[in-house]
C-alpha cells in the first residue's frame, strides 16, 4: 500500500478538515465532525484545492451553512 501523507489540516470550532495525498492516486478529502465521525466522499482529486473544495461540500451537506475557507491558503 502506498504511503499517504496529510497535506492540509484545518481546524474550526468542532470541525476538522484534512486533505491527504497518495503519490500513486492523488488527493483525498476528510472531515471530522463534532461527534468525531470521519467523513470522506471516497474520490481522488488531481489537486489539494479540489480536495479541499470537496471537503467544504461535505461540511455543507452535514451542517447546511458552509464554513468560510476563503482565508485559508494552500501551500504547493
Amino acid at each position: 500500500m502506498a504511503k499517504q501523507t496529510v497535506t492540509e489540516l484545518i481546524a474550526f470550532p468542532d470541525w476538522i478538515v484534512a486533505v491527504t495525498h497518495r503519490r500513486t492516486t492523488g488527493f483525498c478529502c476528510w472531515v471530522i465532525t463534532p461527534e468525531l465521525t470521519t467523513l470522506t466522499d471516497g474520490e481522488t482529486y488531481p489537486t489539494s484545492q479540489d480536495a479541499l473544495e470537496a471537503a467544504c461540500s461535505l461540511v455543507y451537506c452535514s451542517t447546511g451553512p458552509q464554513i468560510d475557507f476563503s482565508r485559508c491558503r494552500l501551500g504547493d
